[in-house]
């Protein structure tokens, strides 16, 4: 859909009405002689001599972790990108800049398309996805994901699929044996 990635290029996506619109955005950290910026305003205390950017708007210097300029007060300098906006440290998960409560760092993966999971939950954009098995749960595409319980559409349970018999077509269409859906929503 949007091709290949370029060294910190990050893709966001924002509510359009009729579902999500995809993007490009690079990270515009900026280190200078004079200090550290991002989106043209300086970073307080930002050292320009140890600032490294990690990408998905993450940046770390010797003493704080950035997210899109703001210093991140509960994430500690080994913090490791992961993809979606997602990163993790040695004890926390974070999304967007944003500790994820009750997810185990130690165990914490992403999976694809903005789904990650640990031991025990699974996660879609940075929040716990309701009744999902982390121990069959598989990404489909176009926003699909299911368990051996369930079907899922953007995190949410698809009412009245069934995981046995699910696949997915293309266009946000998918079918299990008795019905066919559209963006997670059964048609009649």
């Amino acid at each position: 859909m949007l091709g290949e990635l370029k060294a910190n290029e990050h893709v966001t996506k924002e509510e359009d009405g009729h579902g999500y619109r995809w993007h490009r955005h690079k990270p515009t950290y900026f280190v200078g002689r004079n200090g550290v910026f991002f989106d043209g305003r300086p970073i307080k205390d930002a050292s320009p001599s140890s600032f490294r950017i990690l990408g998905d708007g993450y940046a770390v210097d010797n003493w704080h972790v950035y997210y899109r300029g703001n210093v991140m007060a509960e994430a500690a300098l080994s913090l490791e990108v992961l993809g979606y906006g997602y990163v993790k440290d040695a004890w926390n998960v974070f999304y967007d800049g944003r500790k994820i409560e009750g997810a185990s760092a130690g165990t914490f993966s992403v999976i694809s398309d903005w789904y990650a999971k640990d031991n025990w939950s699974v996660f879609f954009d940075g929040k716990k996805v309701d009744g999902a098995s982390p121990g069959s749960f598989k990404v489909l595409r176009d926003g699909y994901a299911k368990d051996n319980w369930a079907v899922y559409y953007d995190g949410i349970k698809v009412k009245d699929a069934s995981p046995d018999s699910f696949s997915c077509r293309r266009g946000g269409y998918a079918e299990d044996n008795w019905s066919t859906f559209y963006r997670g929503k059964k048609l009649d």
